[in-house]
């Protein structure tokens, strides 16, 4: 028996024992987890730990992990967690870093971790789709395609060991056209909370070949349900690819001035909505250049003073990028297509950013041969700075030793409209409070035709971790007070989000936990993830 073990809330060890007595008659005794410290897939250290690898604040720790192979384990496994009554905690792959990676809201819940079911059951060149189960990595589904001699160019985000499906189900991103993941999606299959199978859309038709195709089905369409969702345990998921094209050209658009900033968002996300650009551009402050200068001994002079302890000041940052003559943001984004046209559209582009003083643009163009399409492979560099043409990549990890080692990050992700003068506004105040609280600013901002995400991408030691709890909750309420949310958040603030969902007396909330008491009466799936609990749990 693991001593000094984590016990779920109201459960004694006899009851906890049983349990994963249970579920190894299913998955085998060898892939049961009954404690946190093993089991899960390894990080970049090669731990195999459960909790959370860069905690803030409040202790979310697992009591231990059930890796089911097959679905009917699935099935088997939420029959045996309403039987004992042990709250389960879904994950994919856990590779959810920055928002909480393998912990669960509740301390002492069982991870429900998928990461074994790892088939990529279709990829369809033709339509350009693939159907992949919850531990298919992005690497899995890049290598797969490579192996097939596909023309296919999946979408990919920053770090790609995380899962297809599950970075899809959390609303994530990556940088083809086919970025916006969770538009991409069409079709699920899903696991309820009382064990029962159910497929969406034109799957709820026993071998309709439409499952991947056509999102609605017929009637109401209850995909939503199952996003950052505790109703189901999606099993499988058909994700849509983009074609490789004939030609691309690789995009970067510096500018000097921090006020660049309402510009570029203006222009960028208008050439969005007129569809002359058809990826998310991805924008970076100086200080992501900073943070790569490891080789420059000049920028490592001036920085060495506050490493670890304080915020770079904005005058050693302007005084770097006057001796370096960096940019202050750098926009990145690419155009695909034949290159009769994107050469065109390279042409409105570069009249477009022309109108910012002192910008200037990089462009990178590769074709194929006539009647051909592009191999991703023979476009360099690799890795790239973000995945525009769907390679895979761990390359933004290098980053997180820049505050010390064993550093981790905070992804601080609202939404806000498409505008320059709102996000500069917003941009300002995170800023001043980031900086106050002794971190730098690293933007990392996504912007999409109707809407941004501007990441405050947060590096903090283990001896900040109040301090970044502190600050979390001073960014949320600040960005409230403009009248915006977070997309996502960590596993700390997911109630203190949903609190944000205030319109008729938090009616949305009221609507989230009638469904819970439906679907899951004894709230045993991932109890409090995004704050939806049972009724009786409040």
């Amino acid at each position: 028996m693991y001593t000094g073990r984590i016990l779920p809330p109201n459960t004694d060890e006899v009851t906890l024992d049983a349990f994963f007595n249970s579920v190894a008659s299913h998955v085998g005794a060898e892939n049961v987890s009954r404690d946190y410290i093993e089991g899960a897939s390894p990080d970049r250290q090669g731990a195999c730990s459960y909790a959370d690898p860069f905690p803030i604040a409040r202790d979310h720790t697992p009591s231990g992990a059930v890796p089911p192979q097959k679905v009917d384990e699935v099935q088997a496994i939420l029959r045996d967690a309403n039987r004992f009554r042990i709250p389960l905690w879904t994950v994919s792959r856990g590779k959810n870093l920055g928002y909480g990676g393998s912990a669960p809201v509740v301390k002492g819940s069982v991870v429900l971790d998928l990461h074994r079911m790892k088939r990529i059951i279709e990829i369809n060149e033709e339509f350009a789709y693939a159907i992949v189960e919850p531990g298919a990595t992005f690497f899995d589904l890049y290598e797969a395609v490579k192996e097939r001699g596909l023309k296919l160019w999946p979408s990919v985000p920053s770090l790609a060991w995380g899962s297809v499906l599950g970075n899809t189900l959390d609303r994530g991103f990556g940088y083809t056209p086919e970025g916006e993941h969770a538009q991409m999606q069409c079709g699920m299959e899903v696991v309820l909370p009382n064990g029962e199978l159910v497929r969406t859309g034109m799957g709820a038709m026993e071998g309709n070949k439409c499952f991947a195709l056509y999102k609605g089905g017929l009637g109401p369409s209850v995909d939503g349900l199952f996003f950052q969702s505790n109703l189901g345990v999606v099993t499988k998921l058909g994700i849509h690819c983009n074609p490789a094209p004939e030609a691309f050209i690789r995009c970067e658009v510096f500018t000097p001035r921090e006020e660049d900033l309402t510009a570029l968002i203006d222009i960028s996300t208008d050439l969005l909505r007129r569809r002359i650009l058809s990826n998310s551009p991805g924008i970076t402050n100086i200080l992501g250049k900073i943070l790569a200068a490891g080789e420059d001994s000049a920028v490592r002079a001036k920085i060495a003073p506050y490493i670890g302890h304080s915020a770079i000041p904005n005058e050693v940052v302007k005084e770097i990028q006057k001796v370096k003559q960096w940019p202050w943001w750098v926009n990145l984004f690419s155009l695909y297509g034949p290159p009769e046209i994107i050469k065109v559209q390279r042409d409105v582009v570069q009249r477009a950013f022309e109108a910012i003083p002192g910008s200037r643009i990089n462009w990178e163009l590769h074709t194929s041969p006539p009647g051909e399409f592009l191999d991703a492979e023979i476009i360099g560099p690799t890795p790239e700075i973000l995945p525009q043409t769907g390679r895979p990549t761990l390359h933004s990890l290098s980053c997180l030793e820049f505050r010390g080692k064993g550093a981790g990050h905070i992804a601080f992700a609202p939404v806000l409209p498409p505008s320059g003068r709102d996000m500069y506004e917003w941009y300002l105040e995170a800023k001043e409070l980031t900086m106050t609280a002794g971190f730098d600013f690293l933007a990392d901002f996504h912007l999409f035709a109707r809407y941004v995400i501007p990441i405050d991408l947060v590096l903090f030691t283990a001896s900040e971790q109040d301090t970044m709890a502190s600050l979390l909750r001073k960014l949320t309420d600040m960005t409230a007070q403009l009248g915006y949310t977070e997309y996502r958040t960590h596993v700390s603030f997911m109630d203190d989000v949903a609190s944000h969902q205030n319109f008729n007396s938090g009616a949305m909330g009221r609507l989230n936990a009638s469904l819970k008491d439906l679907l899951d009466p004894r709230g045993v799936l991932s109890p409090g993830k995004s704050g939806v609990w049972n009724s009786s749990a409040k």
